[in-house]
């Protein structure tokens, strides 16, 4: 089915995601494609009108509050109303994980976050593709079943005919006649092929003319030699055929199969046969009619090429490329030496090449890469295009992982060389994971979930290359799961606890305030550190409530403080708060009522942001910053010199102090480069007037290096490591 006869349809999506301009942006796009597009902002309410209105397709976001996409896809499938709905799913998060989870719960397609609309309509078009080309093929059944059935009811009724008037034919002969003739006249005019033969024989007794545009051969020809008709089907097909016509234990045979014309053109039949018994039970005939279905057979032949291949590449698509893993698995599970490899490959920095140069070049190139992988790869594999910059190869019968590795290196080597597309110079790369298929492996799902981990490895590692697939992969995405799953329950479970590292004063060695450290009291693995769950919690919108909770816990145990410790009065608390936090149009308002819930001014409270965040230099962005700042909230930049900080940001925005890399203190004592960039930021910031904390102070060597370069403040282990609350109240009590 063409795409235009598709948006003729006006086929009915129904997308469901919790923020509007999403489905205002997925809507907007879908209409003007002349789809029917419906957007609910909730799990329940896409239960409720998938219920009602019954779409064609649905988009179903992944992360939700109520019903999450799993749990809404698992409800549908489980309705025999919307069982057959294709859902694709929408995520924001790139861990390999949901989209197997996704694939699972019964989706068919995965689209992540944020997505290109053209991608998204290309895949709403595939799989409505599919579904209508199923849809046509049955309607076409049908019409074929009940033409069938009318030209058989005829023949029965010819049939009839005849015997009542064979039986009467010695008193009416000139009956008899007539009804011979009005026989034969139906029988010529039908275009099916109706015939008779022998049962024990398989000779024909009687053919009509329709056997000629089938045959290709005249109708007498066919009589007079008996081996003709058999010798007329397919090589592949004839045993088939033979053997369930000759068979007596089959009174009516149902069959499909190829005849060759003497020209050599092939004519695609459908047959239907039945044995005919005299009266002592004993079969003498087999009657039958053929239906010349070549037609059918081609429009079925296009539809399934077009559900299997992808439109821009012509490379078979994800769903023929799982019906060829699933295929190699079963060989590995019949001949235990089988192996076979699979390639996931993703182009790194593609998205940078559609966004800059249009989706034109963006095509061209992904054309490109397919010729390339086509010729990289042996003739007996099978490339693919899973959809958007991801490619597989399934290399067939290798001997060992080396073979995987060798076409790995030889994609890359092709990818080296610049490309002139539209006029345009363009580089590309790959990250490639490499997994080999075995015995072991229960289906086409969890190869490609271990090779999606690899793929992610590779680019993990600086991409532009291939890693191979090992067991510790797995382990630790299944760890991460692990601690995805525990993370959700950390709050309710009051695992979450805030530890306290002292800042101090060079100039009079006193204490200035406290940095605000979050550990995890894990249940089994201990005592976690941020590094080993905060990355998972801003993939899974968990930061909010998190970041939430510190601001609110650091802010307590300061008011705290202060109550019982008048020197307390003058100390800062530093907070981290990540990029998603500032992002969250509640931000202000919850910095508002947690100074004001513990009675705290707004100087006490320093918020530490990565330079990462000043990147975002939004005119919103920076006015959310000051009136931030008009609250007496000052702005720290933390981990300064690792990231992308320019002087033009700094000046944006109402930054109060910066704090040094604790890499660069550390390694200034022994690397003259780390020694000019900790005294380059020093002056950078006097310049600004800025203040300087320097993280990670270990030694009096290093102490008085940052003194003789006048660095107002620092933090480390030769000061105090990161302290519990009691710890912290009993040095702020000595101080």
């Amino acid at each position: 089915m063409s795409v235009s006869t598709l948006k003729q349809t006006r086929a009915k999506i129904l997308i469901v995601d919790d923020k509007p301009e999403n489905l205002h942006l997925l809507s907007e796009a879908l209409t003007k494609e002349n789809y029917e597009a419906k957007g609910v902002i909730s799990g329940e309410m896409a239960l409720r009108v998938a219920n009602s209105v019954i779409p064609d397709l649905i988009l179903l976001d992944l992360m939700m509050p109520g019903l999450n996409g799993y749990q809404v896809c698992e409800q549908l499938k489980a309705n025999s109303i919307t069982q057959d709905i294709p859902i694709i799913f929408l995520s924001a998060s790139n861990d390999p994980v949901d989209r197997v989870k996704a694939l699972c719960a019964g989706g068919v397609d995965f689209i992540d976050k944020p997505f290109q609309i053209d991608e998204v309509l290309l895949r709403i078009n595939n799989q409505l593709k599919l579904k209508f080309a199923q849809q046509e093929i049955q309607k076409l059944n049908a019409e074929l079943e009940q033409r069938i059935q009318e030209r058989t009811a005829q023949l029965e009724q010819a049939n009839q005919e005849l015997k009542h008037e064979i039986k009467e034919r010695e008193q009416i002969t000139q009956l008899f006649q007539a009804s011979e003739a009005r026989l034969e006249s139906i029988l010529n005019s039908l275009e099916e092929v109706v015939w008779s033969a022998d049962a024990t024989t398989s000779n024909l007794l009687f053919l009509n003319p329709a056997a000629r545009q089938v045959y290709g051969r005249s109708v007498a020809e066919l009589l007079n030699n008996p081996d003709l008709r058999l010798e007329s089907i397919h090589p592949e097909d004839r045993d088939r055929v033979e053997l369930s016509l000759a068979s007596s234990f089959n009174p009516s045979n149902d069959l499909e199969y190829r005849i060759i014309q003497p020209n050599g053109e092939v004519r695609w039949v459908w047959e239907r046969s039945r044995l005919i018994f005299d009266k002592t039970g004993k079969a003498h005939r087999r009657d039958g009619i053929i239906c010349d279905i070549t037609q059918r057979k081609q429009v079925e032949s296009e539809l399934s090429y077009e559900a299997k291949h992808d439109s821009l590449t012509k490379l078979p698509n994800r769903a023929a490329f799982i019906e060829r893993v699933e295929e190699a698995l079963t060989q590995s599970k019949r001949d235990p030496n089988y192996l076979f490899a699979v390639l996931f490959i993703d182009l790194d920095r593609f998205k940078i090449v559609n966004d800059s140069l249009g989706h034109l070049v963006g095509d061209e190139l992904l054309i490109t890469v397919a010729e390339i992988l086509l010729e990289c790869s042996r003739s007996q594999d099978f490339v693919a295009r899973l959809g958007g910059d991801e490619f597989t190869i399934l290399l067939d019968q290798v001997e060992t992982i080396e073979s995987g590795s060798i076409i790995a290196a030889r994609i890359q080597t092709k990818l080296n060389y610049s490309f002139c597309l539209q006029g345009h110079t363009v580089f590309t790369s790959a990250s490639i994971g490499i997994v080999i298929g075995n015995n072991q492996y229960q289906d086409s799902s969890e190869i490609l979930r271990d090779s999606d981990l690899a793929m992610y490895r590779a680019k993990s590692l600086g991409k532009a290359r291939h890693e191979v697939f090992d067991q510790e992969m797995y382990a630790e995405t299944k760890e991460l799961l692990e601690i995805e799953n525990d993370l959700r329950q950390a709050l309710s479970q009051n695992e979450l606890t805030l530890h306290y590292q002292p800042i101090v004063s060079f100039d009079n060695n006193t204490l200035y305030g406290f940095e605000a450290l979050l550990r995890w009291n894990h249940p089994t693995k201990g005592c976690l550190f941020p590094d080993k769950f905060i990355h998972i919690a801003e993939e899974t919108g968990l930061i909010n409530n998190i970041g939430e909770w510190v601001l609110e816990e650091a802010c307590r145990q300061m008011y705290r403080w202060q109550l019982k410790h008048s020197g307390a009065a003058d100390l800062k608390m530093s907070v981290n708060v990540t990029n998603q936090q500032i992002k969250n149009p509640n931000f202000l308002a919850q910095l508002k009522a947690v100074l004001k819930k513990n009675r705290l001014s707004g100087d006490c409270l320093n918020l530490e942001i990565t330079e990462s965040t000043l990147m975002d230099h939004q005119p919103e962005t920076i006015a959310l910053f000051n009136q931030i700042k008009a609250r007496g909230i000052n702005f720290n930049i933390d981990d300064f010199g690792t990231g992308y900080s320019s002087l033009q940001y700094l000046n944006r925005f109402p930054i109060s102090t910066l704090k040094i890399d604790r890499s660069f203190i550390e390694g200034m004592l022994k690397d003259k480069e780390n020694f000019e960039i900790v005294k380059m930021i020093i002056s950078l910031a006097r310049t600004l007037k800025i203040d300087v904390i320097a993280e990670g102070v270990e030694n009096l060597k290093q102490l008085k290096i940052l003194q003789t370069f006048n660095c107002q403040l620092g933090q480390g282990y030769l000061f105090s490591e990161a302290l519990d609350s009691k710890s912290a109240e009993q040095l702020i009590s000595q101080s």
